[in-house]
Formats: structure tokens, sequence, C-alpha cells
């Protein structure tokens, strides 16, 4: 088992930008190299007035992902251009980290699962793009939990003025189905 210490940065985006012209230069200006982008950890939210409801909360996270970055972003463009008229003018924000643990190549894949297991104890659900629960083969401790946080939930000083959530006539709505908790009547 590892310490794992979890640092996150920040990076507005939107549908209309591409990896090579807009993407790629803001990540090397930050030190972040084509190597590191392989094995990264990835939360995409909104970022206007508009937030997701979940069963137990609101939240503006609406996807948690892990892997090769590039090619993972320009794979959730399609489904992104479904929200982005939520989201109006504002960019969607895009929180990323390198988590990384001495012998253990996979650790980003442990803490993608992991954090999705925390969002779906705090929201009853995974967040609204994840199709599936992702399970953690061992035991590495992630830490500080405030920052982990920090990238699925609202946050300090920030006001969105509408919590939504899609309904059966939404492209969105099974995926939204398909990881919340079941509750016992």
């Amino acid at each position: 088992m590892a310490v794992v210490q979890i640092k996150w940065d920040w990076l507005q985006w939107n549908c209309r930008q591409t990896w090579k012209k807009d993407v790629l230069p803001v990540l090397q200006s930050r030190g972040v190299s084509q190597e590191d982008l392989k094995r990264c950890v990835y939360v995409i939210r909104l970022n206007g007035l508009f937030a997701i409801e979940y069963p137990r909360g609101i939240s503006p996270t609406v996807y948690i992902g892990e892997g090769n970055f590039e090619q993972r972003i320009t794979q959730h463009k399609n489904w992104l251009m479904d929200l982005a008229d939520l989201q109006g003018e504002y960019e969607f924000l895009i929180g990323y980290c390198f988590p990384r643990a001495r012998n253990v190549s996979k650790v980003y894949s442990e803490f993608e699962a992991m954090l999705i297991h925390e969002f779906r104890e705090i929201y009853g659900a995974a967040p609204l793009r994840n199709r599936q629960m992702e399970f953690q083969k061992s035991n590495h401790e992630f830490q500080p939990t405030s920052e982990i946080r920090s990238a699925i939930m609202i946050g300090k000083g920030v006001r969105f003025h509408w919590a939504v959530k899609p309904m059966k006539s939404s492209s969105m709505y099974d995926v939204y189905q398909l990881t919340k908790e079941q509750t016992t009547s």
C-alpha cells in the first residue's frame, strides 16, 4: 500500500478547441509532458449557471475518467456537445492530476476507481456520464481528502443557479440511471 498525494490543476475547455492548437500548448506551458498525459485522472465539470441534480445532492461533475487524456477528451467531445447548450457561453472546467507511486504503474486507475466510489457515496450515483463503477484492486491511500473532494463537490464561493437532471427523452437518461444506488422500500 502506498500513500499517494493528489494535486489538481484546472483547464477551461470548450468543444470548439482542438488538442494541438488550443489544449496541448496550455498544458505544456504548465510543465505537463505527453508522457504525463498517458496516465492521467481527470474530472469534467459544468462551469456556468447549471449543475446536475443527483439523488443525494447537487454537483457540477459530469464525468470522472483516467487514461490517455488526449484520446479521451477527443472522444468525449461528442456527448459534451449535448451539454454545451446548458453551459451557454461558459466553458467546461476540467481538473486533471497525475497520481504516482513507486513500483505501481496503475495507481492512476486505482485513484479513478476510488474517486468514482467517493462520488457515489456522497451523491447516490456515479457522475452523469460514468457508465460503470470501477473497482480498486489495492488499498492505496490518497491524500489530502480536501484536495480530492475539491474536484467533485461544488466548492466554496461557487453559486449555481439551477440544478438539472436528464429526463427520459434525453440521450443521457439511461446512463444517468445506471449507477444510482438501489433503495430498499
